[in-house]
């Protein structure tokens, strides 16, 4: 018979590895977009505890939790409003200018802080509702057995008005008017990490979405990338790679920023949009024309890297006037009329040669790939439609059909047809990923050179 020390020791080591005792179980080979890739089932981004801000530490998916552990030294209230009233100001970045949104004042801070009682953000109050959880292992980059990064692991939150419910957008029918994306990095340099990122993911699909174990092993793994002291190296010690908005609640044209935490300071800071120009500055001009004629191939073949000084403070996606553009005499983009004065505008000018370049070189924007080049009217992750809330979402979110399948025309030449569904391209490579462990995780991975040219 054991002692009660030795059972005490035993349950506590059993305790202790719990997380890695599911990453013991060979995965299967068929990946499961809902339960490994885009998880949105209501069992898990309304788990009753971790997504709960008054559940302490065990709220492990909640807005409050994930500020507080990437605030660093930081105050978590202060950090997360001097993060919001950087909307409030015109921000330059980059010799670029992202002009003031100050809506967000009437329609998110001071709601927030009303709840919290007037004088600072409680984040147990938090008007952000989580959407999705999501592995981006696509985004990993490695060559030749060297692993850089296991890609991103995300959380999508859209965010909620006074009333509890999606903060609408000026115009349009979309359900909710602003959305926020926790982009962490997966952090590998070695194959052995890269395998116990994928084999964790993977493992995901051997229980039932929403059941106990499966939100117990999630939790895990969101952990090993939220808590503090993820990544020792990046700025207060967080995995975080960037913050990312997109709205259209605080005026037109409808907009994407994103933050990163500045190394000097700590905060949240805006910084340039990935891969996006400055839409006014650039689009419809002849300097459009020579930078994606100049790069077709690499365009064509994704390899094109899009020179620093034309990344832009904010990613503009329209609906446009022409008086949103200076000396708009002389611009050559395709506009199509919305509804007077408003226009969609894709990134075009006259003279480039090629289309499907121009179209790779606009689908890699934040403005392109939310607007025509996929025919997206707004978000790829959204709030349900016929949603439940102030109470529960009642239904999962809404994913655009660039995510789950569209043919779409081509925004400046409608007679091609474009094809999209890029969970299935995700669901692709992480099978290919996952072929190269072997069936139980021991192989020795991929040996390919993969660098995601797709960041979105």
């Amino acid at each position: 018979m054991k002692s009660p020390v030795l059972i005490a020791t035993l349950l506590a080591v059993a305790a202790s590895l719990s997380g890695s005792a599911f990453a013991q179980r060979p995965p299967g080979r068929k990946v499961n977009v809902e339960s490994q890739l885009m998880i949105t089932d209501l069992r898990v981004v309304e788990d009753p505890v971790r997504t709960n801000p008054r559940s302490g530490p065990n709220a492990t998916w909640t807005f409050k939790y994930l500020i507080e552990n990437m605030a660093g030294k930081q105050d978590p209230s202060d950090f997360a409003m001097l993060w919001l009233q950087q909307w409030e100001t015109d921000r330059l970045v980059n010799g670029h200018i992202a002009p003031a949104r100050p809506g967000i004042r009437a329609l998110v801070i001071d709601p927030w802080l009303t709840a919290s009682g007037g004088r600072r953000l409680d984040l147990a109050k938090p008007p952000f509702k989580l959407l999705a959880i999501v592995n981006r292992m696509d985004l990993r980059a490695h060559d030749g057995g060297q692993t850089s990064t296991a890609g991103e692991g995300r959380f999508v939150f859209g965010v909620l008005g006074a009333d509890g419910k999606p903060l609408p957008p000026l115009a349009g029918d979309a359900a909710g008017g602003f959305t926020v994306i926790f982009e962490y990095e997966l952090i590998a340099t070695r194959m052995d990490q890269l395998r116990d990122w994928a084999m964790r993911w993977a493992q995901l699909g051997n229980f039932p979405v929403g059941s106990p174990h499966y939100n117990q092993a999630l939790e895990h793994l969101t952990r090993r990338f939220t808590d503090r002291g993820a990544a020792p190296f990046k700025p207060n010690g967080s995995a975080l790679n960037q913050v990312r908005s997109n709205e259209l609640a605080f005026g037109f044209p409808w907009e994407l920023r994103e933050f990163g935490i500045d190394l000097v300071s700590g905060q949240l800071k805006q910084r340039t949009v990935a891969v996006t120009p400055d839409v006014i500055a650039l689009n419809g001009t002849p300097a459009l024309a020579e930078l994606v004629n100049a790069n077709e191939a690499a365009l064509l073949d994704n390899t094109f890297v899009l020179p620093k000084e034309h990344l832009g403070a904010a990613a503009l996606a329209g609906p446009f006037q022409f008086r949103d553009f200076p000396n708009i005499q002389d611009r050559t983009f395709t506009a199509v009329e919305l509804l007077d004065p408003f226009y969609d505008i894709p990134w075009s000018a006259a003279g480039i040669r090629n289309n499907d370049a121009r179209h790779n070189f606009a689908l890699n924007t934040c403005s392109g790939c939310h607007r025509g080049e996929t025919g997206t009217t707004f978000l790829q992750v959204g709030f349900p439609t016929d949603h439940k809330l102030p109470r529960s979402l009642g239904k999962s979110a809404t994913l655009a059909g660039f995510l789950t399948g569209i043919d779409t025309p081509d925004p400046v030449v409608p007679a091609t047809t474009r094809s999209f569904g890029d969970l299935k391209r995700r669901q692709t490579d992480f099978e290919a990923l996952l072929s190269t462990f072997g069936p139980t995780g021991g192989g020795p991975g991929p040996r390919g050179r993969h660098v995601p040219n797709f960041v979105h």
